[in-house]
């Protein structure tokens, strides 16, 4: 029986040093092997961030990670399909084959430059700003189709796609060149003959009426001979102003120019009077131009028919008195 006990004795040490050396191994394993091992698999995350997307992808393939589905953002900054940003960042330890999120640039969103050709400077640069756009130089040149302060030209050009903040340059109109000329006598001729010519050549014209006990009433007795283009000059005619004031008169009329699209139109406005049939106006202006006849110095006689086309078509005729 003793034997026995001795046996058993002797069985449950032994069951009970393989549990001590069991839960030692157990403390090492779990505490210091398996640490160790998770951490001697962790990878470092390279920096991408300013790298074309296609040299982004084989950097992270080298070091065992993956690009997941990439954002796409605009930037201003960045290139196009440059990474812009990525997560986790640079640096960090990650285990193999994690996905990396990465934006990446589609470049600077672009606009349209809108076009002021026809307007004039202060709403030129009111448009511009508008648009996200900066007036940069201005250059200035004589002009005889667009008057003082009217912009001739853009450059980049209408519809031209750049980003926001873009310097657009400017040709402003500086009117018509100073230029001297000696008009011939019109002493006698009919003032409603003379007046369409003289403006015809740039001149702005107005009449003083005056009795004369020789020359007919309606006819011109006298005026300043040496002048400069774009100058008043006054005529001075005989007879009374109750019967002669309205035998001519500036047309008061207004167009605004269509304003569907950004391109300039090409404006062409025709007057038929009692004088004659003429073209007035014909230059592109940007769309929402204001045209004043009137401050363009526009003269008629009598009833007057105003025809006016944009880029060749007729947009409508209005009747004057």
């Amino acid at each position: 029986m003793n034997k026995l006990n001795s046996i058993l004795w002797a069985m449950v040490k032994i069951a009970i040093y393989c549990m001590i050396v069991m839960g030692i191994i157990g403390f090492l394993t779990v505490f210091i092997v398996i640490p160790q091992w998770v951490k001697s698999t962790e990878i470092l995350v390279p920096n991408i961030v300013g790298k074309h997307y296609y040299q982004a992808a084989p950097a992270l393939s080298e070091v065992g990670l993956r690009i997941e589905n990439p954002i796409i953002q605009a930037s201003s900054s960045e290139p196009k399909g440059n990474v812009i940003e990525q997560d986790p960042l640079a640096n960090s330890s990650i285990k193999p084959h994690h996905p990396v999120k990465i934006t990446v640039s589609i470049g600077a969103v672009l606009s349209p430059i809108p076009s002021v050709i026809g307007k004039m400077e202060d709403a030129a640069y009111e448009t511009l700003q508008s648009a996200g756009f900066r007036p940069n130089s201005i250059a200035r040149v004589h002009s005889t189709r667009y008057l003082t302060n009217t912009v001739i030209a853009q450059n980049p050009s209408e519809g031209t796609a750049k980003e926001r903040g873009h310097p657009v340059d400017l040709l402003v109109s500086l009117g018509r060149k100073p230029e001297v000329i000696k008009l011939p006598s019109l002493k006698n001729e009919l003032v409603n003959d003379v007046l369409p010519a003289l403006e015809a050549i740039g001149l702005s014209v107005e009449t003083k009426y005056a009795p004369h006990p020789i020359i007919e009433k309606g006819r011109i007795i006298g005026h300043k001979q040496l002048v400069q283009i774009g100058d008043l000059i006054t005529l001075e005619v005989s007879g009374k102003r109750d019967i002669t004031e309205n035998r001519g008169r500036w047309l008061t009329h207004k167009h605004t120019v269509s304003q569907e699209g950004n391109k300039a139109r090409d404006v062409k406005i025709i007057v038929a009077d009692e004088y004659q049939e003429r073209t007035v106006l014909e230059a592109p202006y940007a769309p929402g131009t204001v045209i004043d006849l009137e401050q363009n110095r526009i003269r008629v006689f009598g009833s007057t028919l105003v025809i006016v086309f944009e880029d060749g078509k007729k947009m409508y005729e209005r009747q004057y008195q």
